[in-house]
């Protein structure tokens, strides 16, 4: 190699290290998403002197649509136009290299590999490598595409891969940095939210929590003006606006808000966005613009006040698990802008958020308002029976009555039981989990098969897994060729000669750094073949296979590592019951356990067959308390069962249990919670 031809290469490797340096920095700055992905396009043609470049994205219907282009496309301009049939051959190696995740570069009418049917059919090459791209609420991965000439060598291709793979890693930074920009931003938002929800729930007044609702929810969205309204009946009613200290009832305006508020609501959408330029059904449009006429407004923002009133999850292996929430309208509020604005997605977040919080504060303003002797305690200081004197007949009258009463509750005997909630299990019954993060790659059993202790149950793929397999067997092949080059090099030297003698010692040395790097290399190679059997998940128990719907749920579906996948019990062998109870209510229990020379009997009843009671015995209490699903501190007792005499037998069965716990006086048994309170908190110290 000449002077010229070295200063050459090394003036080419600088621009391409200032490329991607030049890239990395970029991806540090706020620059926007459409012109990092321009510069990281036009770096990437620049640095190869490509014929050009696509970057490919999906769409929401998982079709490739080309983000940004420089240059030649491959399916318009690539010397002709491709026919249909190569345009669908081409996405098809186009969707296979998205799937594959890792870059590489594909021959003139070659294909990914003999077991794919995506063609490239162009005369030039293609290198493909998986790209980051920005996007809300997660980065999603598109693929950049790059047209360039067949190189003369495959050093210069594997030059070429190693390029634009570095290029592509830029754009996980820039995602990274994008994604902390916004949780910046979401850090501020929250402390405004916080401050906003400490003042909204501080009144159980609901004029006072009308009127925190507009003045500072209007603050925190960022608005012109914040009208709160309740609902009555099918109608709603404003009780506050921001920067208003009384509501005219008369006025046309107030009445107009309340007639379109109504009728928006009635159509029960989450939200509404409205502006006078849009056309709308005529039962809002009507309402609309006679409230748009008086008022002025420029846009406005409906959202319904609700409160949760119930929640419940779908449990599934799925990490996505669905979940069902029951509200409760209560009014709604109205944000309105009187001046132009730009559509933020932030502004939409912060309207959401003093929806959410003031529904609640609002329900239970109007809750606490609403109990039946609020009124009655509220004027009781005033009621002239406070001021009446009762005579010493009356009293003694009434003394022997509660003296009674008294008798009657403290020497009454009654059965004291605790009760709890439980389900019904095997005692073998082991969780199959993820070994490793993974895709499940194949499912073997089904609810209800019986497997054998070490059958296959499922297999998981690792994409990084298998890629790295496939580097260290590459760089295993290329070692042993370069091995056989230096052994046949060196026979051909003359020892008799000094400077063949100089190489023959510099080619004996790297032999036995190569003969050193094989066997490090062999050694990955056996970590990663163990790492790959680990992917296959087998029964640790033998049994019946319980989760329900393992193909839907879990395959083709990333998992990650500790995940559970499915459960094997032995329903032919010992059943317990699991049973929950309370951490305030466990003294009681183990007290009775203590004074009773028997194991505690416990009564139950099953939900799906409430009409028998069954029996059973407690075998084991467990010495610490852990939080329920609601975060309640409870002690889980193992219940002794005599499974044969239950019908409809079936594993997590929820049942009603109930600990006997000896007998009591029938007004502590019907009082014990109150005493217990009234010990609690007046008499503790």
């Amino acid at each position: 190699m000449t002077t010229e031809e070295s200063s050459s290469i090394e003036n080419l490797w600088q621009e391409i290290e200032e490329l991607v340096l030049g890239l990395a920095q970029l991806a540090r700055t706020d620059i926007s998403s459409q012109k990092f992905y321009s510069e990281l396009l036009d770096r990437a043609v620049k640095g190869m002197s490509a014929q050009g470049g696509v970057l490919w994205v999906t769409d929401a219907a998982g079709k490739l649509e080309a983000r940004q282009q420089r240059g030649t496309h491959p399916e318009t301009n690539a010397g002709a136009s491709l026919d249909e049939q190569e345009i669908e051959q081409h996405r098809l190696l186009l969707r296979e290299a998205l799937h594959a995740q890792r870059p590489a570069t594909i021959e003139p009418q070659g294909r990914w590999s003999e077991q794919h049917r995506g063609v490239n059919p162009l005369d030039n090459n293609l290198i493909l490598c998986p790209v980051s791209i920005e996007a809300h609420p997660s980065p999603q991965i598109g693929l950049l595409e790059i047209v360039h000439h067949p190189p003369r060598s495959f050093s210069a291709q594997e030059g070429y891969v190693r390029f634009i793979s570095a290029l592509c890693e830029i754009s996980d930074d820039f995602c990274q940095h994008s994604q902390l920009q916004k949780l910046r931003e979401l850090e501020t938002l929250w402390e405004q939210f916080e401050r906003f929800s400490e003042h909204v729930h501080l009144h159980l007044n609901t004029e006072q929590t009308a009127f925190i609702i507009a003045n500072e929810g209007r603050i925190l969205i960022d608005c012109d003006r914040l009208s709160v309204l309740q609902k009555t009946g099918k109608s709603h009613q404003l009780i506050s606006a921001s920067g208003v200290e009384g509501i005219e009832r008369r006025s046309e305006t107030v009445q107009r808000l309340e007639a379109l508020v109504t009728a928006i609501l009635s159509l029960n959408r989450p939200y509404w966005i409205m502006e006078a330029e849009e056309k709308y059904p005529p039962q809002i449009a009507a309402p609309l613009h006679a409230y748009l006429d008086l008022a002025g407004s420029r846009a406005l923002m409906i959202f319904p006040l609700s409160h949760i009133i119930q929640e419940t999850t779908d449990d599934s292996a799925d990490a996505n698990s669905h979940v069902d929430k029951s509200q409760l309208t209560v009014g709604a509020i109205v944000i309105e802008q009187f001046h132009e604005v730009s559509s933020s997605h932030t502004v939409l977040e912060r309207a959401l958020a003093v929806s959410r919080h003031g529904g609640t504060a609002l329900f239970n303003s109007l809750q606490f308002e609403s109990f039946p002797f609020y009124p009655l305690l509220k004027h009781w200081s005033y009621s002239p029976l406070r001021k009446k004197q009762l005579t010493g007949r009356k009293l003694m009258m009434t003394a022997l009555i509660l003296a009674v009463i008294s008798a009657v509750l403290i020497l009454t005997p009654a059965d004291f039981k605790i009760e709890g909630t439980g389900s019904l299990q095997p005692v073998e019954q082991q969780n199959v989990f993820a070994t490793a993060d993974g895709v499940v790659d194949e499912i073997l059993v089904r609810q209800g098969k019986q497997v054998s202790a070490d059958s296959t149950l499922i297999t998981l793929r690792d994409s990084d897994l298998e890629l790295e397999s496939s580097r260290v067997r590459g760089e295993i092949q290329t070692s042993q060729k370069r091995l056989a080059v230096i052994e046949a090099s060196l026979l051909e030297l003359n020892p008799t000669d000094a400077t063949a003698r100089q190489q023959a010692s510099r080619l004996t040395g790297e032999q036995e750094e190569l003969n050193e790097r094989l066997k490090s290399l062999e050694e990955q190679s056996k970590l990663l073949k163990n790492q790959q059997e680990t992917l296959t998940l087998k029964s640790p128990i033998k049994g019946e296979v319980l989760t329900w719907d393992l193909q839907e749920k879990l395959l083709a579906r990333p998992v990650q590592r500790g995940q559970r996948l499915l459960t094997v019990a032995d329903l032919n062998g010992p059943w317990v019951l699991k049973m929950q109870v309370p951490d305030s209510e466990i003294g009681h229990v183990l007290a009775a356990q203590r004074e009773s020379k028997e194991p505690l009997s416990v009564s139950f009843l099953l939900l799906t067959d409430p009409d028998q009671t069954y029996q059973g015995t407690i075998e084991k209490i467990a010495a610490t308390a852990e939080p329920d699903a609601d975060g309640k501190p409870v002690v889980q007792i193992t219940v002794k069962l005599d499974h044969e005499t239950i019908k409809g037998l079936r594993p997590g069965a929820s049942v009603l249990p109930q600990i006997d716990c000896g007998t009591r006086s029938l007004g502590y048994v019907w009082l014990r919670r109150l005493f217990e309170t009234v010990q609690r908190e007046i008499f503790f110290f």
